[in-house]
């Protein structure tokens, strides 16, 4: 295994174990513990396909992947599976899936290199389009990835700016909005569920929680790195916030393949720019 490779794949493992072990004593079922190992384990491979072939994003791809998360967005909000007027969700089959938990990351990852005019209002409209279904942890973790962009000022700053602000102001108006859906104990309430049932259990499962958005960093700290952990950690704070799933650690496939397929968006990028210790020093 790749020396690159090691730290996060500890840390999958860690995270998969720990959000088993907390959706058991959350009192999950045994399918919602398969359904789990098995996004996990689908979630891998996407992860260690993207990790060889992912690199930096062509032009194309960089309006071309936001403009694809903004159409299926629109097409869960209008036509998505509903839950108490909540449309969040799109069926494959039998499986539900948080389509935000894969389309956000993706469109983090093919913006934050540069973030043209045309990208930036693809990102507005998802924006507009998440806070209508509402999703108020799909905005902030959108919202969150984009600000990254403030650290640098040859990244369009006024255009970052004010995508800042609408996404915050987005955020604002989906948490204001009332959910009612009530909190299913082995999703929203895992960790205090899990703790309640056995102490060991809650506090592993809370650091595991807690960990998610270093998955991002381990190879590299870049600014491109850093909005993918950013998206995490807004979907962690949404948990924290409202009435939101724990990310990867509640039961949900989509959470789970979405965390893993940006872990590998970082390290797809990484190894355009790591040199790590075991590699040869160019010369000359």
């Amino acid at each position: 295994m790749p020396s690159a490779y090691r730290f996060p794949s500890l840390q999958v493992l860690l995270t998969l174990v720990a959000s088993i072990l907390a959706i058991r004593a959350a009192g999950g079922s045994g399918n919602a513990m398969v359904l789990q190992g098995g996004a996990g384990l689908v979630g891998a491979l996407v992860a260690w396909g993207v990790a060889v072939r992912a690199g930096t994003p062509g032009r194309l791809a960089r309006w071309a992947v936001p403009g694809l998360a903004l159409a299926v967005e629109a097409y869960v909000l209008t036509a998505g599976v509903s839950m108490e007027g909540v449309r969040r969700w799109i069926a494959l089959g039998p499986v539900q899936l948080h389509a935000a938990s894969l389309l956000v990351p993706l469109a983090i990852w093919a913006t934050a290199g540069r973030l043209e005019p045309i990208a930036a209002a693809m990102l507005a409209g998802l924006m507009v389009v998440l806070a209508l279904q509402p999703d108020a942890a799909s905005v902030l973790a959108l919202t969150l990835g984009v600000a990254v962009g403030l650290v640098d000022r040859s990244r369009a700053p006024r255009l970052v700016a004010a995508l800042t602000a609408l996404g915050l102001a987005c955020a604002g108006y989906a948490f204001s909005r009332h959910d009612p859906l009530p909190a299913v104990a082995h999703v929203e309430r895992v960790i205090p569920n899990a703790f309640a049932a056995s102490p060991p259990v809650g506090i592993f499962a809370a650091l595991a929680l807690a960990a998610l958005p270093l998955a991002m960093l381990w190879t590299r700290r870049s600014l491109e790195s850093a909005a993918l952990a950013a998206v995490w950690l807004g979907f962690l704070l949404a948990n924290l916030i409202a009435n939101y799933p724990a990310p990867v650690i509640g039961a949900g496939a989509a959470p789970v393949i979405g965390w893993l397929l940006s872990i590998g968006l970082a390290l797809g990028r990484g190894r355009e720019n790591v040199l790590r210790a075991d590699d040869p020093v160019p010369t000359g």
